[in-house]
């Protein structure tokens, strides 16, 4: 689910790179596939882990992205990423992580809050699959 709102979202923050920070269009492109790939990777890690209620409070608008743990972590993940795996300079990937994180927090928040979403569909997406499946056995059974 999360992916699909991000493919939707793409060529916005694509266009938004590459005017604020003058990101190429290939690099610009490919720092929205990692921004998408670190937010999957630290839900499905909590989610596994039992610690997912602080980034659902994000998610549902509960809570800011800039209170949480959570994306924090996501952002210096990232900025690793952009400045290790595509070669921007770190004065850059300063900017444009926490700018590219929330961009994506918000417009998710924003499907979770208008009801065009549910958490359920939001997690299970995320997951991969059957949420309770997932759940189950990332949580030692307690779903099944």
């Amino acid at each position: 689910m999360i992916e699909n709102i991000i493919n939707n979202l793409k060529g916005q923050l694509t266009g938004e790179l590459q005017n604020k920070y003058n990101l190429q269009p290939d690099t610009a492109n490919k720092s929205v596939d990692l921004a998408k790939d670190n937010i999957m990777d630290e839900v499905k890690n909590r989610a596994a882990s039992g610690n997912i209620g602080g980034l659902m409070d994000v998610f549902k608008g509960n809570k800011g992205a800039s209170e949480s743990s959570a994306v924090d972590g996501m952002i210096g993940k990232y900025v690793s990423d952009l400045t290790g795996r595509l070669g921007i300079p770190e004065s850059i990937a300063k900017q444009v992580a926490p700018f590219a994180i929330n961009f994506i927090m918000q417009k998710v928040s924003g499907k979770v809050s208008s009801g065009g979403v549910s958490q359920g569909d939001l997690l299970g997406g995320l997951m991969g699959g059957n949420l309770k499946d997932t759940l189950g056995k990332g949580l030692g059974g307690l779903f099944k």
